[in-house]
Parts: C-alpha cells; structure tokens; sequence
C-alpha cells in the first residue's frame, strides 16, 4: 500500500490545507472561552492527527489526480468536526487510532511483533478513555487473524491488550483511582437516539461502505494486488464498526463523524 510518488509532490497541497486548518481552528477556539485553559493542548493533538493522517494518505498507493481529492475530501470531513478536540480525551482517542491506523496499513514502519502489540496496546487504551471504541478490539484481532505475515503477531496483539489492562488497573488500583471505573459502571448509560440525523447518517455511512465493497471487489487490477486488497479491507471493516459505535453511541455528537474521516475519504475517491 506504499506509494512511489514522493511526499514533496504535494507539499504545496498540503501546506494550503494546513494553512486552511490552522485558520478554522483558531477562529473556532478563540470563540470558545470555556477552552482556553486547554486550549495548546487541544491544538497540539488536533495538529498531529491532522499531520498524521495526510501522512497515510501521501504513501498509500494512489494515482496523482485520486490523491488529491483524497486529501481534500478528508480535509474537510477533519475540519468541519473540529468540535471533537473540544473534549480532550476523545482528542486523545482520536489520535491513538489515527497511529493505530498507520501501523495496520503499513505507513508507519515497525517490526512486526511489536507493531502488532502496540497496536493491542493503544486500542486498549482508547477503551478505556472511550468505552466504545472497545469494538475495535475485536475488529483488529480478525485483521491480525486474516493478515498476520508471522503466528506471533496474533499473540503479541493479545499480549500488547492484557499487559496494557493489567498496567492501567494496577495504576488506577496505587493512585486510589480505581472508583472512577466503579463509578462509570454504575451511571453507564446509552445515549439518546436521535433519529432526525441519526438515522440519515448511519444511512449514508451504510451506502458509503457498502458502495466500497462493491467497487473493492470487481476492481480487477486491486483484486491482484494483495496489499491493496488487505489494506482497503481493513478500511471497510473499520468503517463498519464505526457504523455499530454510531448507531448506539453517537447520541447528539454528530462532531464523532471525524473518526471516519479517513476511511470515507479513501473508499469515496478510490474510484474517480
């Protein structure tokens, strides 16, 4: 899923929709007094997610013309659900799986067992910080499961999930902050269906992922090319446990929609 077109090719690009960024979230934040206190560290984990995802975008394996609208399909999608970042610890979630996401489609290098751990390792965490998210715990073993290179892998990926569990419960247990799970578990509750855009939405999403399928599937050339079969199934997949979080947990924060972001950029542009 590497492409041979270099990153410099689109530095001019990517700059203009960074700078396009920069100006949207400060305008946003300013407005927002209740964030100033949080403000620098709001921007600087909305700043490396956005930097990290236009890295997997710029060395996935693209033709020029598609790249392009990739990158500013998912510019906007990143910027019009900046709301997110208000809250920090979905900030924080985000760009744990926005690495999550690099590691599994091979952007980011890393030996194998250890990629495979840290990623077990940092979707355990989001879990923690958002329940949700715990879906994707079992969405990333099946992909270690169907894509492994190495029996290892699916070990260290259980391995990076239960030493992660033991340090965080061993952690909250000596800091005597072992209640707020406590207290989560008591006042756990779903959040209000809203079906005057929840439905459309989850409608939409369906269309996308399905629409993806499709095209994934019946594209001769990709149906050769493993990497980029594996790589865009992990896409679907992960577009569609996105669809389950949303249909149930989604509430009034339509700003989740960033999550998808990247996948819906790629499937929607795959085939212009």
């Amino acid at each position: 899923m590497y492409s041979n077109s270099s990153p410099r090719n689109y530095i001019f690009v990517i700059l203009g929709l960074f700078a396009i960024f920069l100006g949207v979230f400060f305008y946003f934040f300013n407005l927002k007094n209740d964030n100033q206190s949080f403000f620098w560290e709001i921007f600087i984990i909305s700043c490396l997610s956005f930097i990290i995802n236009i890295g997997i975008i710029v060395s996935i394996n693209f033709k020029n013309k598609t790249k392009l609208f990739v990158l500013i399909i998912f510019s906007l999608l990143f910027i019009s659900s900046l709301q997110v970042f208000e809250s920090i610890t979905l900030g924080i979630v985000y760009l744990l799986l926005s690495v999550v996401s690099s590691l599994i489609l091979g952007t980011l290098p890393m030996s194998s067992s250890l990629k495979y751990f840290n990623i077990g390792m940092l979707v355990t965490i989001s879990s923690f910080l958002y329940f949700p998210t715990a879906i994707l715990l079992l969405l990333f073993f099946i992909v270690t499961v169907l894509y492994y290179e190495e029996k290892i892998n699916i070990s260290q990926y259980l391995a990076g999930i239960f030493v992660t569990l033991i340090l965080i419960i061993e952690i909250m247990y000596l800091t005597d902050q072992f209640y707020r799970i406590l207290d989560w578990v008591n006042h756990f509750e779903f959040p209000r269906f809203h079906f005057e855009y929840q439905i459309p939405i989850l409608i939409v999403l369906a269309f996308i992922l399905i629409y993806g399928f499709v095209n994934q599937y019946t594209n001769k050339k990709d149906i050769h090319d493993l990497k980029i079969l594996n790589g865009y199934s992990v896409l679907l997949l992960y577009l569609f446990s996105w669809i389950v979080i949303y249909a149930f947990f989604m509430g009034e924060n339509y700003g989740l929609l960033l999550f998808v972001s990247l996948p819906i950029s790629l499937i929607v542009s795959k085939s212009l």
